[in-house]
């Protein structure tokens, strides 16, 4: 997850607020991110463009999206984080792509958080 305390926070925000369909608000709450400090333009511009994807696609509730469609069991969680870690250390070299893999690392790592939690 991004590093400092307040980004960290206002992501969790945003997917808590994804998550519970609140859309104006994860629309806020994505505003809200954007103004944060990513350090490099590009790893930003590909984490932003993945968070705005995710607002999207749950929004519409397509079932063709990879969002909509895939299993979010523990099992399943864990498996897409390994994978997702695998293509960030291995399979990825462009800011852009980072970022963007990142941040579905990221909603992954927070759905496996507050499934502990549920």
């Amino acid at each position: 997850m991004m590093s400092s305390k307040k980004s960290k926070n206002d992501i969790m925000n945003f997917f808590g607020t994804l998550f519970g369909r609140r859309f104006s608000e994860a629309e806020r709450a994505l505003e809200i991110v954007k103004e944060n400090s990513f350090g490099n333009a590009d790893f930003k511009e590909g984490y932003i463009n993945a968070l705005e994807g995710l607002l999207m696609s749950y929004r519409s509730g397509d079932e063709r999206d990879f969002l909509n469609r895939a299993p979010f069991d523990k099992k399943s969680m864990q498996k897409y984080k390994e994978e997702f870690k695998d293509f960030l250390e291995n399979g990825v070299h462009s800011p852009f792509d980072v970022g963007f893999f990142l941040a579905w690392s990221d909603l992954v790592q927070y759905r496996l958080s507050t499934e502990k939690k549920g």
